[in-house]
């Protein structure tokens, strides 16, 4: 009997390409090495648009960035002189000094002028040299002397000299007091040098990070904070892992990471209402209850696991849960090594939320007023991150900055993991849930610059906010038992409230698009978890109504507040993601058209993004508008429908490539290669230089002055700082000194406390006044500043190593104040008596 050829030939092919789809792997292996050699080569054809997959990632280790003097321009010849300034080292993998440029005029074409730089080691050994044509440099030219990589830097002393020939024209700025202690500038000549004031010169040096470096790093985070992470792991989820245990979340199908998922979501959600249940009541937490709270419940699921096996969540273990460990794991580590060098969290908000988790450490109580360390009687901000923050404050005693800098990063590493879980919820598929997590994890630039602003609230709901979309996915969508986990989705809404208003504003719209799109499906079920949600926030709802006029902050705007934050879609490779989400689009539709199910969760995220963006863009579109929410808030959320909808449609899309010819399909596993390896590599280098530099308020300098001022300062007195104008009329500090009233035991008062002050007019008001008129200061050495200090109640002032309108310098001169401290560019001065 003849066979067909076309059978033949399909049956061929279909061998073929069940080979491929078995040993795809090597395929996408040979990507891999693909990439790592175009790396090597110094990724030759790349897009100028497109960030560098591999550049050195670098870091400032010294930072004298004052300046106010010139020494004279360095000239050789028998009366010549040179510049010599030296220093210390702190990190290994030395690279680079930036220096500004000075001098007198516009440069000349015909001038020859020669300026030189050299950089010495301790054993007096030249390692880089560099001559300037003068012709080419105007004054202020910022300039940066780059040199070989030096492997050992770390501790080592330094020498920076500077020369010029003859006519050189050029120097370098300074400042004349000495604020380094582990170096200083000189003029060395042959003969008498001339004279000049400044004592250090105005530089930045900066490091390379080194791959033995970053593992050494590394390693010293997790040992110095091991505690406090295992800690927040244990405790954050506790009353989740509980709940997990009713019906009808004990469930025998769960998926064994959703499980953790559900119970760190839950567990986030609902510390936040034990803990103002509790303060309702008139307790008051403390470390020992904690600790109490603690092992009673972990007793109470050893009992409840032994007893009735509830939950089996091991028995459903894959592989995909190594790669999702995997890929938490490098999260968790890329973000310990961006916050290596941080003394603090940085920028506005942090200082915020120190204060605010000092205020709870100090009453054992969710807040209602500053005392004691501000008079603001009132609070209308949310409190729910702070129950954490609080809680394991009191547990440990840690130092408030070290522990929300850890605290931070960990949340912000854990969110990949409830997106997993939000995924596998509305899917029941581990890949697109596992290619959601990687986005969030690693290349997207946000949650991770969340850091950078020290959104610690906003942070924590987006934590949430995955698993409370997919429960209310599940109640809407789901089968007969989820309807029975509305209380469930109450529970992680007023989760979300307590935790962030913003952020459950934005879930609102989600619950109407949803319940529309599904043709007003289980409607009275989501009806029973809006009213229980209700229930569980009243008494908040009811205090913040005698506290706020809510029409007044509902209609209030603040100018260029709702802006669209263009710059945020060109950091990183976030641009090209959603171009990837639009690309897909297409076979979204097709999809559509063929009625197939699997497009419902990624057209509801389309028409909820899209109602969110109608919403709030009422300034654009000649609509009224509030600062209430912004685009702005909104925007740095959406990672999250951007992640869930890429992990659908990839995930999707690779279903039909697979079924492609086999010819076809070795190509995809090798573009799949080459895509994967250099989207990591790009991530993970991103994820390590997240933070701009110019948040970071309190430098390490900063804490020991801080430690200092609390021992030596009278409790009474009160502290002028450092502040600019930050938003709208709200002055915030501005270096080290923003931290002094929640670091200091008793507080102390300063001239800008953390902006919470805003909720007290009586204070606002003075704060701003002295700030403008500080501002308006022109000589910070005259007698009648001190004066002028002393009318306004002022005892000390705090100068930070970051700085600010209060210089060092001509407070030194002023004979009106003391210095009682200086190190490392750090200043404590008293003011003296008439």
């Amino acid at each position: 009997m003849l066979r067909d050829p076309r059978a033949t030939q399909h049956t061929s092919h279909m061998t073929a390409l069940a080979h491929i789809q078995k040993r795809g792997w090597l395929f996408a292996l040979v990507g891999v090495l693909a990439a790592l050699l175009w790396l090597w080569a110094g990724e030759p054809a790349r897009p100028s648009t497109l960030s560098p997959v591999m550049a050195p990632i670098t870091a400032v280790d010294i930072n004298q960035g004052r300046l106010n003097a010139v020494p004279p321009s360095p000239r050789s010849g028998p009366d010549g002189w040179r510049i010599r300034q030296d220093f210390v080292a702190g990190h290994n993998g030395l690279r680079e000094i930036e220096l500004i440029l000075a001098r007198n005029g516009e440069p000349d074409a015909d001038e020859d002028g020669r300026f030189t730089l050299t950089l010495f080691d301790d054993a007096g050994n030249a390692i880089s040299q560099r001559a300037l044509f003068t012709r080419n440099f105007r004054h202020n030219h910022t300039y940066t002397f780059s040199f070989p990589v030096q492997i050992a830097s770390a501790g080592r002393r330094y020498v920076l000299e500077l020369s010029g020939n003859e006519t050189n024209p050029l120097t370098v700025w300074g400042y004349d007091l000495d604020v380094m202690g582990s170096g200083q500038a000189v003029v060395v000549a042959e003969g008498e040098p001339p004279g000049t004031a400044v004592q250090d010169l105005r530089f930045i040096t900066r490091y390379q990070l080194l791959p033995t470096e970053a593992i050494s790093t590394l390693a010293s985070q997790v040992w110095r904070n091991g505690v406090i992470i295992l800690l927040a792991l244990l405790f954050i989820p506790l009353p989740g892992v509980l709940l997990l245990q009713l019906p009808p979340l004990r469930w025998r199908a769960w998926d064994g990471m959703a499980w953790w998922g559900t119970a760190l979501a839950l567990g986030t959600a609902v510390w936040p209402l034990i803990w103002y249940v509790f303060t309702l009541l008139g307790g008051h937490f403390a470390g020992w209850l904690l600790w109490v709270m603690v092992i009673g419940c972990l007793s109470v699921y050893v009992f409840l696991y032994l007893r009735f096996h509830a939950s089996r969540i091991m028995h459903h273990a894959s592989p995909h849960h190594l790669l999702l460990l995997l890929i938490l794991t490098a999260g968790f580590a890329v973000r310990l090594l961006a916050v290596r060098d941080l003394a603090a969290p940085p920028w506005v908000d942090a200082g915020r939320h120190a204060l605010i988790t000092a205020v709870m450490v100090a009453n054992g109580q969710t807040i209602s007023d500053y005392a004691p360390y501000l008079p603001v009687d009132r609070f209308p901000y949310h409190f729910g991150f702070h129950t954490i923050s609080a809680s394991l404050a009191l547990m440990t005693g840690w130092p408030l900055e070290r522990l929300l800098l850890v605290l931070g990063q960990l949340l912000n590493a854990l969110v990949p993991l409830t997106v997993y879980t939000a995924v596998w919820l509305m899917t029941r598929r581990r890949n697109p849930a596992i290619l959601a997590a990687f986005f969030v994890a690693i290349p997207f630039f946000f949650p991770a610059y969340y850091a950078t602003w020290g959104r610690f609230t906003q942070l924590t709901a987006m934590l949430v906010m995955p698993v409370l979309l997919a429960f209310t996915w599940l109640l809407v969508r789901g089968g007969a038992r989820w309807k029975r986990g509305w209380w469930v989705v109450a529970l992680l809404a007023a989760g979300v409230f307590y935790i962030h208003f913003r952020v459950f504003l934005f879930y609102v719209p989600f619950v109407a698009v949803l319940w529309l799109w599904s043709w007003g499906r289980h409607g009275r079920w989501l009806l029973l978890s809006g009213l229980l949600a209700i229930l569980f926030t009243l008494p908040r709802l009811l205090t913040l109504t005698t506290i706020t006029e809510p029409v007044q902050a509902i209609s209030y705007n603040l100018p260029n507040y709702n802006e669209f934050p263009r710059s945020y879609i060109n950091s990183g490779w976030d641009r090209w993601f959603i171009w990837l989400a639009g690309f897909l689009l297409l076979p979204l539709l097709i999809g559509l058209l063929r009625r197939r199910r699997w497009t419902a969760l990624p057209v509801a995220l389309l028409l909820w993004v899209g109602l969110l963006f109608l919403l709030l863009a009422g300034e654009y579109l000649g609509l009224p508008s509030t600062s209430l929410v912004n685009l702005n808030s909104m925007y740095i959320t959406l990672f999250l429908p951007l992640a869930i909808f890429l992990g659908v449609m990839l995930e999707q899309v690779w279903r039909w490539l697979r079924q492609s010819h086999w010819v076809l399909l070795v190509w995809v596993y090798v573009a799949a290669g080459v895509l994967v390896t250099a989207v990591t590599l790009f991530g993970l280098r991103q994820q390590i230089g997240i933070f701009n530099p110019d948040t970071i308020l309190v430098r390490p300098a900063d804490l020991p002055a801080l430690a200092w001022l609390d021992e030596n300062v009278p409790a009474d007195a009160k502290i002028a700082v450092n502040s600019w104008k930050w938003l709208g009329e709200t002055w915030a500090g501005g270096d080290g000194g923003a931290w002094i009233v929640p670091l200091n035991q008793p507080p102390r008062t300063t001239t800008t406390p953390p902006a919470d002050y805003i909720y007290s007019p009586a204070l606002a008001q003075e704060v701003r006044a002295f700030n403008e008129a500080a501002t308006a200061v022109t000589d910070w050495a005259a007698a009648d500043t001190a004066v002028w200090l002393r009318e306004q109640g002022i005892t000390h002032l705090f100068v930070g190593q970051r700085g600010g309108f209060l210089d060092p310098a001509a407070l030194h001169r002023n004979p009106g104040l003391r210095v009682i401290y200086a190190a490392d560019g750090v200043f404590v001065f008293e003011v003296v008596g008439d």
